[in-house]
């Protein structure tokens, strides 16, 4: 009998083994699955980058190229227009991140810690500008821009609107009052992190005298860093993604975003005509992407570590 119940429990065991073992393996291999399909366009990208003209019409070379060269980086450089484009990147998105903090956070702060009548359906209105494409708006806001004023105010100082096209205004004025690129997300966040905070911190704070907008100041803002942290990280890289409202408002070249130059570079490598090889224009759009994509992976390899230590206590993946 003794036997028989040691036989039964190593049995057990090695089952309990198998599993963990065969648990373990379809997760790696899930894993390297997940990871081949993420990563495979980018190596295949960075690859043909690097091919010279040798190796693109060579069936043989599909990975790695045998005459490896930098020049479509050089030209994809002098295409982009790489240094004065950064720095029209940088603007368009640094700035607006930061007024998306800002304005965002007292947005979620009002709808999180004060009740009134109409909070539900602002709310409401605020997660709707999610749902609305951009390019449903293009027309009012380009004319709105266009002959831009505030109360008839401007016209009556200067004689006429002021005329705000082909300038970052369009782009950075909207994240001054919550309403920029993605803003019904921000403030969906901050609300959302606002309202599982302690309400005795806010009795506390009212107890010793501090005013609403103080407790938010002092109490609230200090506390809210992971919230900070992702919506700045989201608004940074989705303004340094963006194309389309950098090609509706921008019509100078010398304000033109790395992306939105990287849309455009096909024609500026071929002086925009239409007669041109498409394989041999394909290495320098393919360098081009990489150099647009360089700086936000080398801006995500030093926040990473805050960047998922923030979404995980916002608690936006849920």
């Amino acid at each position: 009998m003794f036997k028989q119940y040691k036989k039964e429990e190593l049995i057990l065991i090695w089952k309990h083994k198998i599993s963990v073992w065969t648990y373990n393996i379809l997760k790696i291999l899930l894993f390297i699955g997940l990871s081949y399909v993420l990563l495979r366009p980018v190596l295949f990208m960075f690859s043909t980058a690097l091919k010279s003209r040798e190796d693109l019409i060579d069936p043989t070379v599909v990975w790695i190229p045998k005459h490896p060269t930098l020049e479509n980086f050089i030209l994809a450089f002098k295409s982009l227009n790489y240094f004065n484009a950064f720095k029209n990147s940088l603007i368009i998105s640094i700035i607006p991140a930061i007024f998306n903090v800002i304005a965002c956070s007292m947005i979620g702060y009002g709808l999180a810690r004060f009740k009134f009548k109409e909070r539900e359906i602002i709310f409401a209105l605020i997660i709707f500008t999610l749902i609305v494409p951009p390019q449903v708006l293009l027309i009012p806001l380009y004319v709105f821009y266009q002959r831009f004023d505030i109360l008839n105010i401007i016209g009556l100082i200067r004689g006429e609107p002021l005329n705000l096209l082909n300038s970052y205004y369009p782009i950075i004025l909207p994240t001054i009052l919550g309403g920029g690129l993605r803003s019904g997300l921000f403030i969906y966040i901050f609300r959302q992190f606002f309202r599982g905070m302690s309400k005795e911190l806010e009795e506390a704070a009212y107890v010793d005298g501090a005013s609403p907008f103080q407790t938010y100041l002092r109490i609230f803002i200090p506390n809210s860093i992971p919230a900070i942290v992702t919506v700045f990280l989201f608004s940074v890289v989705w303004h340094w993604n963006d194309v389309f409202e950098p090609s509706v408002f921008i019509g100078d070249f010398d304000k033109y975003t790395l992306s939105l130059n990287l849309a455009n570079i096909r024609s500026i490598i071929t002086g925009g005509t239409q007669i041109f090889d498409p394989l041999l224009i394909l290495p320098p759009q393919y360098a081009g992407a990489v150099l647009v994509m360089l700086p936000m992976l080398i801006f995500y390899i030093f926040t990473q570590r805050f960047f998922v230590e923030s979404v995980e206590r916002t608690g936006i993946i849920g």
